[in-house]
């Protein structure tokens, strides 16, 4: 009876979370290629700029409240990917999430893979 009673539960637990599968995930959204866009950037000696200019966690969080507010996307990039990251990085994602805002993920410290020919955002 007991064995019963725990795999009721367990496919309980399961097929509600299988219910959230269709939905998109926030970083899924549809962005328009006008969209506004926040430049992060995390680097190895745990600096934290944002569009190029010295930030804090707590700055980074308000622009990004704004940046949700106004439907944009997130460029981030961070320097040296394949070491571990600074403390700060982890601050910088769980901040993105909180704001609930789309991220974009580049290695180039320029940005340019985020951007077609004519300026525009490219977000594939």
């Amino acid at each position: 009876m007991r064995t019963l009673q725990h795999l009721l539960a367990i496919t309980g637990l399961l097929s509600l979370l299988l219910c959230g599968c269709g939905k998109k995930a926030d970083s899924e959204v549809s962005v328009s290629p006008d969209a506004p866009y926040l430049k992060v950037a995390v680097y190895v000696d745990g600096r934290l700029t944002v569009n190029g200019t010295a930030s804090t966690i707590q700055s980074l969080g308000e622009s990004l409240k704004t940046l949700s507010e106004r439907r944009g996307v997130v460029l981030y990039y961070r320097e040296a990917p394949k070491k571990t990251p600074p403390p700060i990085a982890m601050e910088v994602m769980h901040a993105v999430t909180n704001a609930h805002t789309p991220i974009r993920f580049t290695t180039h410290a320029d940005y340019s893979d985020c951007f077609a020919p004519d300026g525009k955002l490219r977000l594939k």
